[in-house]
Parts: structure tokens; C-alpha cells; sequence
């Protein structure tokens, strides 16, 4: 089956979700996160996602590409973030799958990417955030945080970057699922294995106790104006 194709599968069942959004896993083993329809306008986001950030006019819009109802990310000189919180394990539901479609980047990882967010794992590690309160506008609790990002290069494919500690606080591991200029300007579908990733990164933690606490988007702040187009996010077993 082509990408095409695929997408418009995953699109259905998406658009479908997208009526009521959930917060939590259903009981076939998935969650949609998010499968953006033009219906969704004049708010390109469901009403339980959290954004951090303003993003201004033309940085968050629905859009149609190549036929693909696709949320159109965009960067600017201050960075944001909208997510998606969840309760999920991370053993229970490791498989996080989307499609995307990038402009080419000036220089280095591009600046729109997914993140996920983790807890649990690490009792002795500090949380970066308050109760969780998907009515609020403060994200739910992490410990750990993963960046899904487009590498300048496709040879940077499956590497990834371990974070550093700052303050007493880690900041995000990077992990480079596709990249190069020549892929860019068009849709790839991706699914990966998060549970996988937080071995490699955190093998110290206890993965059994860890959950996913929330799912989104986010625009790096400070480059030239670059787009990027995300479809279908799913979590899934």
C-alpha cells in the first residue's frame, strides 16, 4: 500500500476521533492524537490539547497537501509547544505512528518536531511540572522528554542525542527518525517504537513504572521560517 493510501485510512479513523477527543487509551489498545480535518477550523487543535507559547497568526493552520488534511506548523523568533495530555503506559502502548512532510531546513535538525513526554520511571528525578490539569493551561507531570525530530542529513537516521543536565534538570533527548533534504516535500508515514528509544537513552530507569503523559507538537524558536505539515498522530500497542 502506497502513502497515499495509508494516509487516507488512518484519516478516516482519525477524523472520526477528532469528534471527541480522549485523554486515554481505548480499550483496543490505542489513542488517537491527533488527525486534523478542515472541519476543525477557525482552532486547528481539540479542545483538551495544552499549547505553551503564543503562536502567532499562519504558525498553526489546517491545511491540504497533496490531498492530505495535515496540521501546518510553522516556526518564528519564539518557540511554542502543544500537546496532548494522555495516561498511558509506555510498555502497554509503545508505538507511535504519524506522517509528515517537511520544507528543507537551513542548518541542523529541523525546527518542528513531536515530543513526548514521560513519568515514572525514575523516582529520584526531578519533575518538571505541577499536578496534572488538562483543563489548565500547566503541562502534566515529566521527568523524561523525547524530541522526534528531521536531521539535516539522512545518514543521522536512528541516532540519537542523550540530554544533559541543567540545573538539576535533564533537558530533552533528541532522536533523528528521518532526514535530508532530498526526502523533504514529501509524505512519509513513520511509526516507532518508544519503548525502545527510553531503553536506550534512560537504561537505568524502571520502564515497567513509566507512563506517557503527554503527546504534541513543537516549533523551535529563532530560525528562518521553515514549515512543517504532521498528520495522524496515533499511539498505539
Amino acid at each position: 500500500m502506497n502513502i497515499r493510501s495509508c494516509l487516507a485510512v488512518m484519516l478516516v479513523l482519525f477524523a472520526a476521533a477528532c469528534a471527541e477527543p480522549a485523554t486515554t487509551i481505548a480499550p483496543g489498545g490505542s489513542m488517537d492524537v491527533l488527525g486534523p480535518v478542515p472541519a476543525m477550523e477557525p482552532s486547528p487543535l481539540p479542545d483538551d490539547w495544552i499549547t505553551q507559547g503564543a503562536p502567532q497568526p499562519g504558525q498553526l493552520t489546517v491545511s491540504d497537501l497533496d490531498g492530505v488534511p495535515a496540521l501546518k506548523v510553522a516556526n518564528g523568533a519564539n518557540g511554542f509547544l502543544a500537546v496532548k495530555p494522555s495516561r498511558a503506559s509506555l510498555l502497554a502502548t509503545p508505538y507511535l505512528s504519524w506522517a509528515w512532510n517537511m520544507d528543507p531546513q537551513d542548518d541542523g535538525p529541523h525546527p518542528v518536531r513531536l515530543v513526548v513526554g514521560f513519568h515514572g520511571g525514575n523516582p529520584g528525578a526531578r519533575s518538571w511540572t505541577g499536578a496534572f490539569t488538562p483543563s489548565g493551561g500547566a503541562l502534566p507531570p515529566l521527568d523524561r522528554a523525547l524530541n522526534i525530530v528531521w536531521g539535516l542529513s539522512a545518514l543521522e537516521r536512528g541516532s540519537i542525542i542523550t540530554p544533559s543536565t541543567v540545573k538539576g534538570k535533564q533537558a530533552a533527548a533528541r532522536y533523528v527518525q528521518r532526514g535530508g533534504q532530498e526526502n523533504t516535500k514529501s509524505w512519509w508515514f513513520e511509526t516507532v517504537d518508544l519503548s525502545d528509544i527510553y531503553r536506550r537513552v534512560w537504561p537505568n530507569d524502571d520502564i515497567g513504572a513509566v507512563q506517557i503523559t503527554f503527546i504534541g507538537i513543537a516549533a523551535a524558536p529563532g530560525r528562518a521560517p521553515t514549515s512543517g505539515y504532521v498528520s495522524g498522530i496515533r499511539l498505539s500497542r
